[in-house]
């Protein structure tokens, strides 16, 4: 495509859903500008709208078709090119919504500035829009618009089978991105100045399990990689910054994982580690492959290796079956671990997942109820968790936008802390040292500690 044909193509892209989705869109904004095109801020100028779909809740597929329906309306004229999990078994609904220009699979976001290349024939499907075929280019990136921080994708794909997800259908099987790839994305975004590095996966942790290993590592029975081993990769190049995973689930967090986190300066203290239930037969029902005791003697093995780790998860309220007795046991599970913090979610029916047609189904009112009542206990765990932390004089990677309502400068401690505090604009982007002064349930207070 000429210069000429691609300058005034104005994108815009919103993205729904998790770290993956995010570092994905990034991967698209770099091609589009590579290029040629131009992304604008504001979706009222744009030409072009990339919507990034996430799939996990029906909210969040209503949400997809609330933005397509807003795109259209804004700009009728505009091509909408709708990608992500949302699209991987609902294209044939999404295509016959107005607007719709280009749906690409997660595997072709890759290829997006090819597929809008009109000096190529396109292939079109059976309503007319054009299709692209998956490729098998390893992505990366150089940055991260809008973010402080740098996500990373080295794995994709799911094979755990929980009664309630339907991520494994709209996502690959395992995939690994080799080190080498790694190490070279990562070393690019710290010399464009990124002082943190969050790891991010579908299953973080099962990287490296689809790797075949050598002749030798064969024939004495070694299977793969572990995430160690890119661990280990990372923390090998120069430069000031420092590595955060996103969430791992509890089979990947062994005793080398552990301890590698403990010695290494770089790694971060800070584990989210999903639980979903703290009632055990809720956790058999939803195929969760531990109990609540495997779940506690983990975190106690982390707490008592890694000094002031945080330990973060997620939790599902409603699931079928969940009787009063059973939320309860959720509850006073979570006041006896204290998890720094608790992304809760209710449950959401999808299809084809073996949750779908579950009996005693929890009512909207009641798990609405749950959700304030674990959200209050989540709240004062995480209140309880950093006020350990008083007192103390901790590192903090500052955020490149003031606190909205405050105006005070805020960031994030290695072990997942958010601080404000006052101070100048030479601060954003750098990791200072900060005194944590003051909290309320909601919020941690510290000092500027730069003597």
């Amino acid at each position: 495509m000429s210069s000429q044909t691609v300058n005034h193509k104005r994108f815009f892209i919103h993205t729904l859903g998790c770290k993956v989705n995010q570092y994905e869109s990034q991967v698209m904004r770099e091609m589009l500008l590579k290029a040629g095109y131009r992304e604008c801020l504001s979706k009222d100028i744009a030409d072009i709208y990339i919507l990034n779909t996430c799939t996990v809740t029906h909210h969040a597929d209503r949400e997809s078709r609330h933005w397509i329906g807003l795109f259209h309306r804004t700009n009728p004229k505009a091509k909408i090119i709708v990608t992500g999990c949302y699209v991987e078994n609902d294209s044939d609904h999404i295509s016959f919504m107005p607007g719709i220009y280009m749906i690409l699979k997660n595997a072709e976001k890759v290829r997006i500035a090819e597929f809008l290349d009109d000096t190529k024939p396109a292939a079109k499907d059976a309503q007319g829009l054009l299709t692209g075929t998956a490729g098998d280019v390893p992505s990366t990136i150089t940055g991260f618009e809008g973010h402080t921080k740098a996500f990373v994708k080295i794995q994709d794909g799911c094979e755990n089978r929980c009664s309630y997800c339907k991520v494994p259908f709209v996502r690959s099987s395992i995939k690994s991105k080799p080190v080498k790839f790694i190490t070279e994305e990562v070393r690019t975004l710290v010399e464009n100045g990124y002082r943190e590095i969050v790891l991010v996966g579908i299953c973080l942790g099962a990287w490296g399990t689809d790797m075949i290993p050598d002749e030798v590592a064969k024939s004495v029975g070694l299977q793969g990689a572990a995430l160690v081993d890119a661990l280990k990769a990372v923390d090998n190049i120069k430069g000031d910054f420092r590595i955060r995973l996103s969430s791992i689930e509890p089979r990947y967090v062994t005793d080398e994982l552990i301890d590698f986190m403990a010695k290494t300066r770089r790694m971060c203290r800070h584990l989210h580690i999903p639980l979903q239930s703290g009632d055990d037969e809720i956790l058999k029902m939803m195929n969760r492959p531990y109990t609540t005791a495997d779940y506690k003697s983990l975190i106690e093995k982390a707490r008592s290796r890694i000094s002031g780790v945080a330990i973060t998860t997620d939790m599902l309220v409603g699931f079928p079956g969940e009787t009063d007795e059973r939320f309860r046991n959720t509850v006073n599970f979570v006041k006896e671990i204290i998890p720094a913090r608790t992304h809760i979610f209710r449950f959401s029916k999808r299809e084809g997942t073996a949750a779908h047609g579950m009996p005693d189904v929890v009512s909207d009112d009641a798990a609405k109820q749950r959700y304030m009542v674990l959200r209050t206990a989540t709240l004062i765990a995480s209140y309880l968790y950093r006020s350990g932390f008083l007192g103390e004089k901790l590192d903090v990677l500052v955020e490149s936008k003031r606190e909205k309502n405050s105006g005070l400068l805020t960031g994030y401690t290695d072990n997942y802390i958010r601080v404000l505090f006052k101070g100048p604009d030479e601060l954003m982007k750098k990791i200072v040292p900060v005194k944590i002064t003051d909290m309320t349930l909601m919020q941690t207070l510290g000092e500027y500690d730069g003597s």
